[in-house]
């Protein structure tokens, strides 16, 4: 285990201690998978809980108004309304920017109770109005956070 593996670490046991203290920034963040068996072609769904919260907040405003180039995608710029996150890099980016033509689906609060996520209809996974981001950018400069820039799915130019 390397500096920055430990120090990773160490920033996820700061949250949970910031999670307990009440941080009003520390908020549940849900990612969610939608992956397509190849032989039955029936979708399933992997959802992934950050625990201990996120610290969510408003966009940095030196980023408002900056547009960023996503294939497939035309004008998208960063607006006051999208949201900066800070996940501890003790999950794999591979979770926020999966492999091939799966996308991450962002859901913020959705319902939790000790921890575990409740659903309105567990069957399909589905809540009642949920939040959904999709994700901006990934800056993993930084030895032990991952800062994600998500903007609301209708947020969109």
């Amino acid at each position: 285990m390397n500096l920055y593996e430990k120090l990773a670490k160490i920033e996820n046991k700061l949250a949970q201690v910031e999670t307990s203290l009440g941080v009003p920034q520390r908020r549940y963040l849900l990612v969610r998978h939608t992956v397509t068996d190849p032989i039955t072609r029936a979708p399933s769904t992997e959802d992934t809980l950050i625990n201990p919260k996120a610290y969510i907040t408003s966009v940095s405003p030196r980023y408002v108004n900056l547009q960023i180039s996503i294939p497939g995608a035309d004008s998208i710029y960063v607006t006051v309304n999208d949201l900066e996150v800070e996940i501890p890099k003790v999950y794999p980016i591979t979770l926020f920017k999966p492999e091939g033509k799966n996308r991450a689906i962002f859901i913020l609060d959705p319902p939790v109770t000790y921890g575990t996520v409740v659903y309105s209809n567990p069957a399909t996974k589905s809540f009642n109005n949920p939040k959904l981001y999709s994700l901006v950018y990934v800056d993993d400069t930084h030895s032990t956070v991952y800062k994600l820039i998500l903007t609301g799915q209708r947020d969109k130019k």
